[in-house]
């Protein structure tokens, strides 16, 4: 629905997902609410149930964004209020070449977490999303197209802890910066091939970002930056996504006493790694509404400790009745703990609505 007035224009929307799952324990786990180790668990959930304000007011250049979550937070989210994104765009360029944009939103990081959970191919974004990217923060941020409209750029300082919050924890900020080249032109924000039928589309972009939470009430008060690139192909129905992420986390240093001086000292238990990847890829068997697709992602929590990976592999079906609008998905995936070498696995029926 948009209401369109002299000096300004508000459009409002609603995301609903209707959910069923049936989580599937590994043997000698035992489910909350379940009797014996091993048993399925089926639920009935919503999911999501969003509504976003946006448009321009005084001038065009000058846009805004509200949204709310309704059904609660996402799982790791960022923010725990209802309050998701509050922001306001202005394009000084007038053309989107360079924009500037303040308030709460997601951070540059992660092709899926930057996808809206509305136009995912699978029913949620993989396990690797939810370790290295935060979703949302406050801060300010410039972005835009050139080149053509063949290269877009993000570049942003955060406040680096959860978003919703009155302050910074600390004395430092979060930076962000990161670049797609589209060479045969826009790739939108979406999964699943419904561009690309006449021509293909190709996207290949780096990111880059630093959160110094030395200093911070956290609980694990790390120096972390992380380096990223993703890849996403389309043509003729198929679809191709791959993202990777290297970490490098140093932990604070922490004082002591020394023995050798009783004054004094610093501890530091030093730096670790941490890697992981997603590949996803899709095909539609009949264009535009029924699609078939598989992903493979894991990652790597700490180079410190071996056979400690988290692996995910799953298929979905997808059948859409108004592309993303109006869409049924069913997906079924295996999460493996090599550490506990335990393996859960879940299926999850989902319809959704936008409107």
């Amino acid at each position: 629905t948009t209401l369109t007035l002299d000096n300004a224009e508000i459009s409002l929307s609603n995301r609903l997902q209707f959910r069923f799952i049936d989580e599937i324990p590994a043997g000698n786990v035992r489910l909350p609410g379940t009797t014996v180790a091993g048993q399925s668990k089926p639920s009935f959930r919503i999911r999501r149930a969003k509504t976003s304000l946006e448009g321009w007011f005084w001038k065009k250049e000058l846009t805004y964004e509200i949204q709310l979550s309704w059904a609660g937070p996402e799982a790791g989210a960022s923010t725990q209020t209802p309050l998701e994104d509050a922001l306001l765009t202005w394009d000084a360029s007038k053309k989107g070449s360079f924009m500037i944009t303040l308030g709460q939103f997601k951070v540059p990081l992660g092709r899926q977490e930057m996808t809206s959970s509305g136009r995912l191919q699978f029913a949620d974004r993989s396990l690797l999303n939810g370790e290295f990217t935060r979703g949302r923060d406050i801060g300010i941020q410039v972005r835009g197209r050139v080149g053509n409209d063949k290269v877009e750029y993000f570049a942003g300082m955060f406040n680096g802890n959860p978003a919703s919050r009155v302050s910074n924890d600390n004395t430092k900020l979060q930076y962000n910066a990161r670049v797609s080249i589209e060479p045969m032109g826009k790739v939108a924000y979406s999964e699943s091939a419904f561009e690309g039928w006449d021509k293909p589309l190709l996207a290949i972009a780096a990111q880059f970002e630093n959160n110094d939470l030395s200093g911070a009430t956290n609980l694990t008060d790390l120096n972390t930056t992380i380096l990223g690139a993703d890849f996403v192909y389309k043509y003729k129905g198929f679809s191709l996504f791959a993202e990777y992420f290297n970490r490098k986390r140093k932990p604070e240093a922490v004082s002591g006493t020394s023995s050798a001086t009783s004054g004094p000292a610093t501890q530091s238990t030093g730096s670790f790694q941490s890697n992981g990847y997603n590949v996803e890829a899709g095909y539609f068997l009949k264009r535009d509404k029924l699609e078939i697709a598989a992903r493979f992602a894991g990652y790597d929590p700490s180079s410190k400790t071996a056979s400690n990976n988290h692996r995910e592999k799953g298929g979905v079906v997808n059948y859409y009745i108004l592309k993303h609008t109006l869409k049924v998905m069913a997906d079924f995936r295996a999460l493996r703990d090599e550490e506990s070498r335990q393996t859960n696995k879940e299926l999850r029926v989902q319809t959704q609505f936008i409107f």
